[in-house]
Order: structure tokens, then C-alpha cells, then sequence
């Protein structure tokens, strides 16, 4: 493995890490959230290998659009096919507002791997 793609993967587990503090406290405040708070412990260890899968070319410019790819792929889990906000919010969300939902997790995702991106090129440049 190079020392771009362990940096790559470095970067994307720290911004994971937040987001899976964020996700506790949602959980802890939540108690209905709570069965999804174990799966949230796998979040860095995704992120650390769909940063390692980018494409050369991509990085570090497009790891934004890489991110949104995995926001997409996380969007059809979460809330097209296990239908997550009806499992533990019990909020019937027909298809319609459920696939409206894509574009703020998308943009959620841009966001984050935007950090992503820019960790990496601090540590980079640490190197």
C-alpha cells in the first residue's frame, strides 16, 4: 500500500470519527436510534476503504464527488431500501419524500468529504 492511499484512508477514519460522535449523541439522546449505533462503529472502517478505492485521478481534487458516490450508496441503504425512518422513527415517509431526501444526504456527504480532502492535503504536506 502507498503512503497516499494510507494517508487517503487516514484522513477519511478522523472525519468518520466525528461523524460517528455525532451519530452517539443522536443515538444516546434518541433511544429508538439505538440498534443502528453498532453499525455506526463500521462507519470509519467504510470510509478508510472507499478512500483507499478512489480513483488516482481523483485525488485529492474530486474526493468530494467520491464521497457524494458513497452518500448515494448510503441514501439507497438507509432510506430507500431498509427504509430506516419508518424502522425507528416510525414516520411513514412515502417513496416520493424519501428519494427528495437524496439531495441533502449527498450534499451532507459533499461536505464532509470535503474535509476529507482537505486533511489529507495537510498531511501530505506534513510528510
Amino acid at each position: 500500500m502507498s503512503r497516499d492511499r494510507l494517508l487517503q484512508a487516514v484522513a477519511a477514519v478522523a472525519v468518520a470519527a466525528l461523524a460517528i460522535a455525532l451519530g452517539g449523541c443522536a443515538a444516546w439522546a434518541l433511544p429508538q436510534l439505538r440498534p443502528v449505533a453498532a453499525l455506526w462503529c463500521f462507519v470509519p472502517l467504510a470510509w478508510g476503504v472507499w478512500a483507499m478505492l478512489a480513483p488516482p485521478s481523483w485525488v485529492p481534487g474530486k474526493l468530494p464527488l467520491w464521497g457524494a458516490l458513497l452518500g448515494i450508496l448510503a441514501w439507497l441503504m438507509a432510506l430507500m431500501v431498509l427504509d430506516l425512518p419508518a424502522r425507528l422513527l416510525g414516520l411513514s415517509l412515502g417513496y416520493l419524500p424519501r428519494a427528495l431526501l437524496a439531495a441533502p444526504v449527498l450534499a451532507f456527504y459533499y461536505l464532509l468529504w470535503m474535509a476529507v480532502r482537505d486533511l489529507y492535503v495537510r498531511l501530505l504536506a506534513k510528510t
